[in-house]
């Protein structure tokens, strides 16, 4: 692991940074052991504080910067490169690669769109990823629309490759899911003379996700748990089996003991698919991850759009943190694209109203935005160095 230093002139960036380097499996160090040391909108860093990272930083270790304006040519620190934000998170991983000369191990959706929180759930359901895509057995993933299911199974599948089939029944008409989902021969559908292979076919090299369980009709929940017994199962109108192997992937909305008692989910099937079971919290109750969603969302999209990166101040976050999030990260992301395109002002009067609304611990917002915007710098360095300068502090 490459041990890295944030020097930090930007409190909600310097959170983005060092998460996604965490990421990439870097490793958080001290000023004198780091092999690369990034400066955080270093024109809001100090002369003095720049002299004194020149000064105690290891002759091996390489100084980049990322922030609006590179230092200037005098400046008592020499910058090996510099990025400017707005950028994607797969921007700052090349960056970084670039400078150290060395590709993280990384695949191209962990590069694209990693799955990101703090929060001890989350990193929960990160750290069993390797585990899950390596065992053939059923993956269920339970929680709240727009939390993260989707995202989650699709990690999933980019460590297993082949295809990716989703299976979304919410908008079919119930006759048409089993066709789908098992396929169907000649003569079923009417119009339809050839007989045509379903989802769990041609998923069977890769991952199938199923989304909404409950919204399978029984009749397709017997047929997909005698395919979980058998791993055969037979195409709508055939009677010949097909055998196949894909990594599935199910996730239900809502509790699965209120879905058993409505009998919308039959309790053999959920007992067979609860061996991995996986809980998503939903949005409000993993406030912490908030700012940091936030800024990777606004830079995502200000890089998407050619747009320049929006501020957003610690009024507009306490807004937002007394919102409640009914679609969760989901709406979170649809909420930020709306502030770069429209603007913060149209998009704020929204939490104004909803803020009146909702009650939430004031302790727990003052404590989140102080983790926000009062982030720290550097997380191992002695206190002998906290004395020579005042502003260095923790990275975490």
């Amino acid at each position: 692991m490459v041990p890295f230093c944030v020097w930090n002139g930007d409190s909600l960036l310097g959170r983005y940074v060092v998460h996604l380097l965490r990421l990439a499996y870097l490793s958080p160090s001290t000023l004198e052991k780091a092999k690369l040391i990034l400066l955080l909108e270093p024109r809001e860093i100090s002369q003095e504080e720049l002299a004194f990272i020149e000064e105690r930083r290891s002759p091996r270790s390489k100084v980049v910067s990322i922030g609006k304006e590179p230092l200037p040519e005098d400046a008592p620190i020499k910058v090996a490169a510099h990025l400017s934000p707005p950028f994607k998170a797969a921007s700052l991983f090349s960056f970084v690669e670039g400078v150290l000369d060395r590709l993280f191990p990384l695949n191209f959706l962990e590069r694209e769109r990693p799955f990101l929180g703090e929060d001890e759930k989350i990193e929960r359901l990160r750290s069993n990823l390797p585990t899950l895509a390596e065992l053939p057995e059923p993956v269920l993933l339970e929680g709240e629309p727009g939390t993260g299911k989707e995202l989650f199974a699709r990690h999933i599948h980019a460590r297993i490759g082949g295809v990716f089939e989703k299976f979304a029944t919410s908008a079919l008409p119930r006759e048409m899911i089993e066709p789908l989902l098992f396929g169907f021969g000649p003569g079923v559908m009417r119009r339809v003379k050839k007989p045509k292979e379903g989802l769990l076919w041609r998923a069977r090299d890769g991952v199938l996700y199923l989304e909404n369980l409950e919204n399978l009709p029984l009749s397709a929940q017997h047929k997909l748990l005698y395919f979980l017994e058998t791993g055969t199962f037979f195409p709508v109108g055939s009677r010949e089996p097909y055998s196949a192997k894909p990594k599935l992937v199910v996730s239900l909305t809502r509790s699965p003991g209120l879905l058993i008692q409505e009998g919308k989910l039959l309790d053999v099937l959920y007992f067979r698919l609860a061996r991995f079971c996986f809980h998503f919290p939903p949005l409000r109750k993993r406030l912490i991850d908030l700012p940091l969603l936030t800024e990777h969302f606004l830079q995502f999209y200000s890089s998407l759009y050619r747009r320049p990166m929006v501020q957003l101040d610690e009024e507009f976050f306490r807004d937002m943190l007394f919102y409640r999030w009914p679609r969760n990260v989901a709406e979170l992301e649809a909420t930020v694209k709306d502030i770069v395109i429209f603007g913060v002002e149209k998009v704020r009067s929204r939490f104004v109203k909803e803020k009146l609304r909702v009650r939430i611990k004031l302790q727990d917002v003052e404590e989140i935005l102080s983790r926000a915007f009062r982030f720290k710098k550097d997380q191992q360095t002695e206190s002998n160095h906290k004395d020579r300068v005042g502003h260095h502090t923790e990275s975490r």
